[in-house]
């Protein structure tokens, strides 16, 4: 605990846990799932949790007696430290790790029944953009609460009011949405309401690093096209070799949607025969394209030759584009039209 390895999601959520209120021991115990003589165990373990066994870690107890103490419920944060919630007395109290004083600390306590607690990390799969949230009813059980770690739990945001009395029961953590389930206080046992939150994001995240096409030796080669787009794709070197003979039709790189970046893209001629057209698109957010070598060829002609970039200014925008350079060799014979 409180080792956050690499801090890739596996590292600080792909492992088992178990949190318990020991009213024999009267105290509160935290447990992990290890495989003996190896070590924590993974939840994708091919030999399923039958290879493991629970061992205890030592935390530090919490400040109230445990028959006082109701409705816990634990998660860990993105320090890979547990965070647990529990009702007493009407109120609810949350104790967190706080990095500052290097110790755990009480938050709360906060009027209100029923609290339970998630680390959205488990729904969207993207520790870097996740908190710890924590629902809990407000003392007349009429409103439901959110609360949240980077707020340090102070602020109590309104998620849902009902007519009548209601109780939490638990959150769920689906693919991409929370469920939070409950029931009536008239009728607990035949009755039931389900919230669910928004879609959350999917993040995208695509590494290229060399893109080699090698052309026939003969004929047409229609088209070569190499695209970025979507949120932050990395391309090191486009390396596009022409045929020995033939067309060569067309040749596009495009970049757009992110801050995408093009280190070099070198384009050969063909020896021979017709090269139409080549594009550099560079556009869209904050597109840097280095270097742009295009090379005619010897003979035959060459149709178009275009290279796009976002240049306008004007009162409240500034085109965000970069060019570095853009050489355009000419062929020694025949058309170049236009560019």
């Amino acid at each position: 605990m409180g080792d956050t390895g690499d801090g890739s999601y596996t590292t600080l959520y792909g492992y088992a846990w178990a949190a318990v209120l020991d009213r024999a021991e009267r105290r509160f115990r935290l447990f992990q799932a290890q495989v003996p003589g190896e070590g924590p165990w993974p939840l994708n373990d091919p030999r399923g949790p039958g290879a493991a066994v629970w061992v205890e870690v030592e935390v530090p107890p919490l400040p109230h007696p445990v028959e006082e103490i109701a409705h816990m419920g634990v998660a860990f944060d993105q320090a890979a430290r547990h965070v647990v919630v529990y009702e007493r007395q009407g109120e609810v109290w949350i104790r967190q790790w706080d990095p500052v004083i290097q110790q755990f600390v009480m938050r709360g306590p906060f009027p209100g029944h029923d609290p339970v607690v998630l680390n959205d990390a488990v729904v969207g799969y993207f520790p870097p953009d996740s908190d710890v949230l924590v629902w809990h009813r407000t003392p007349d059980r009429k409103t439901l609460v959110q609360r949240v770690q980077r707020q340090l739990y102070a602020t109590a945001q309104v998620l849902q009011t009902f007519q009548e009395p209601v109780v939490l029961d638990q959150a769920v953590a689906l693919p991409y949405q929370i469920e939070l389930l409950g029931s009536l206080v008239s009728a607990l046992d035949t009755t039931g309401y389900v919230l669910r939150s928004g879609l959350y994001p999917v993040y995208l995240n695509h590494a290229l690093g060399q893109a080699a096409l090698v052309p026939p030796s003969e004929g047409a080669y229609i088209p070569v096209v190499i695209t970025q787009g979507g949120v932050v794709d990395l391309l090191g070197t486009a390396t596009l070799s022409a045929p020995t003979t033939g067309a060569y039709i067309p040749i596009v790189i495009v970049q757009d949607l992110g801050a995408d970046a093009l280190g070099q893209a070198q384009l050969a001629a063909p020896t021979a025969g017709a090269y139409v057209p080549v594009v550099l698109v560079s556009d869209g957010m904050m597109d840097a394209l280095g270097t742009a070598s295009l090379a005619a060829p010897t003979t035959g002609s060459y149709a178009l030759v275009v290279v796009r970039v976002d240049t306008i200014t004007q009162p409240g925008y500034t085109s965000p584009d970069v060019l570095g350079t853009a050489t355009l060799s000419a062929p020694t014979t025949g058309a170049y039209e236009p560019a």
